[in-house]
């Protein structure tokens, strides 16, 4: 949690825990974790939540991962399966909210079709605001999951 308000102690590891679990039953790309094949350690997350931005409620994309897990390519790898389903499933918009200093997280939204758009306050932080649109192929238009 390098770029974010700090470690949570236990109560808000489950609080997020919780909010990650409710998002999986309604968005199939949401939050999930991301286990290392050679050590079969849960070594963090990817995907989207639910965030209130500007009075509306909207999907952020975004990771964690454990220090010794950085640098090796698992939020690109795992961002691009999960955006890809989203591809599949979901019609709209997808923000990433960045901390203008974390160039590592910048380059990840930018591999994976994010693109700057603004300079916003978000949850009390000044961040940068990287968007990406993504179009339900297997969808109808008219299906209640795409928006």
């Amino acid at each position: 949690m390098e770029f974010s308000a700090g470690v949570l102690d236990e109560a808000g590891a489950n609080s997020r825990f919780d909010r990650m679990l409710a998002a999986a039953e309604d968005v199939p790309f949401a939050k999930r974790p991301v286990i290392e094949r050679h050590s079969g350690l849960v070594v963090g997350y990817v995907g989207v939540g639910w965030m209130d931005f500007e009075g509306a409620r909207r999907l952020e994309f975004g990771y964690r991962f454990v220090p010794e897990a950085r640098g090796l390519g698992y939020a690109t790898e795992g961002g691009a399966a999960l955006l890809a389903l989203a591809e599949e499933v979901f019609a709209g918009e997808l923000l990433a909210t960045i901390d203008p200093t974390n160039i590592a997280s910048k380059r990840v939204a930018a591999k994976l079709g994010f693109e700057f758009w603004k300079i916003a306050e978000v949850n009390g932080f000044v961040d940068e605001v990287h968007r990406r649109h993504v179009g339900a192929r297997a969808l109808p238009p008219d299906s209640p999951t795409a928006q």
